[in-house]
């Protein structure tokens, strides 16, 4: 059996969501759709409004027929390491012959030229970059101008006048984009897939003439009380309504990161993934004066440092996450977060050795030792970060934890 991967979120599932899943079926010709999904926490650093588990039903029933979990180690590490652990964990299963990823210029060859550039320039971008930093640049800043330095160079263009250096531009300013070229140069198998995006952009505000609306304006919109109804799935309404998003409020988090940031010695914060440059010190002096996290999250992020890098580095923090103590890179387990009658069954084909390239884990009390000692790190990381968030969001901490919660087995009428 072949499947189309898609690398996700989720937070939360919309009506986009389900177009690019069926999409990427489509475009592929594939049998199935595997998702590899963030699980508790999401790559800005915060909490998913829902827990992994509750997302993973929305995804089974918006049309994946498997869902993996992306180690919470990579979720909170930037752009280029949660795209090459996505990619890693889809073309471990064997059975993922293309990877998918909205994108807004929807070009597939032309992510390829740019990131065919990104590859065989690497040295010489990596040096333009650091001379970029020094200067102040963040850097994503820093990468995006070392890209056009060094590619109008080799191409003997200005890039004021040169058409693949201005479109390549337009694509440093799309967040999809950016994301996609992470994906298109993680891929080693299987092949990219660019799906147009349709509606609004990855971060965009809500807008009424969009028939599909960004996660971040659902998030938004549905917690200043306006109804988003029509654009999302009937399952994800639901729970909105019932559930109430629990695990968003990330100032509900602030005391205890304020904790963390006092308690924590500056070494081990310039240790934590998102950490160096002396961020700790500027941490330690600014969490006395900050009010909340968006607030404090503000006074440290400069031109410098981006918001998101902030905000990861604060939940890595939170969470002790250093690369001293998890220096893993890239996954060594796949583990199963649901899965339909589909998905079981190329489970059962990934289990049986035919096609999956790591352990499998879908009992995590009785495979818990199929990874390697290295990887099996990661895996009592997850275990933790799940701790962690059901204890933030007031969630049961035996019946909600990762030792008790069972793949969730999405099984229509």
């Amino acid at each position: 059996m072949k499947a189309v991967g898609i690398i996700a979120e989720y937070n939360p599932l919309h009506n986009g969501h389900i177009y690019h899943m069926n999409m990427a079926r489509k475009l592929s010709g594939t049998d199935a759709v595997v998702v590899a999904m963030s699980g508790n926490y999401v790559q800005r650093g915060e909490p998913a409004i829902f827990d992994k588990w509750t997302r993973t039903e929305h995804a089974l029933a918006g049309g994946a027929d498997l869902v993996v979990e992306i180690p919470v180690l990579f979720c909170l590490g930037d752009a280029g390491k949660y795209a090459s652990a996505g990619v890693s964990l889809l073309e471990s299963t064997g059975a993922v012959s293309h990877v998918a990823f909205g994108s807004e210029c929807g070009d597939t060859d032309f992510l390829i030229s740019i990131a065919d550039d990104f590859n065989n320039n690497a040295d010489e971008i990596a040096s333009e970059i650091l001379s970029l930093r020094s200067l102040g640049l963040s850097y994503p800043a820093a990468r995006e101008r070392a890209f056009v330095n060094v590619i109008s160079e080799i191409r003997g263009t200005e890039p004021d006048y040169d058409p693949y250096i201005q479109k390549a531009g337009k694509l440093f300013n799309s967040s999809n984009d950016i994301l996609a070229l992470e994906y298109v140069m993680s891929l080693r198998k299987a092949k990219p897939l660019a799906v147009k995006r349709a509606g609004a952009g990855y971060d965009d505000p809500y807008d009424i003439k969009f028939e599909y609306q960004s996660a971040s304006a659902v998030r938004k919109q549905f917690f200043d009380g306006r109804d988003m109804k029509k654009y999302v799935p009937e399952c994800t309404w639901k729970d909105l309504m019932s559930k109430h998003a629990t695990g968003t409020g990330i100032d509900k988090w602030f005391d205890t990161l304020r904790y963390a940031v006092l308690s924590t010695p500056e070494e081990v914060i310039e240790d934590c993934p998102s950490g160096g440059e002396g961020l700790a010190n500027l941490m330690k002096k600014e969490i006395k004066n900050a009010k909340d996290w968006e607030s404090f999250a503000q006074r440290v992020h400069s031109k410098r440092y981006t918001y998101s890098r902030i905000s990861r580095l604060c939940m890595q923090v939170l969470l002790g996450i250093t690369r001293s103590k998890y220096p893993v890179d890239p996954p060594g387990y796949i583990r199963v977060l649901g899965f339909n009658e589909k998905g079981r069954l190329l489970l059962a084909e990934m289990k049986s050795g035919q096609t999956s390239e790591l352990p499998v884990i879908t009992n995590i009390n009785k495979e818990s030792d199929k990874p390697d000692p290295a990887a099996k790190t990661l895996l009592e990381l997850d275990k933790y970060a799940s701790d962690i968030y059901n204890l933030m969001c007031g969630r049961d901490l035996l019946a909600e934890s990762d030792a008790v919660h069972r793949p969730v087995m999405f099984m229509p009428e």
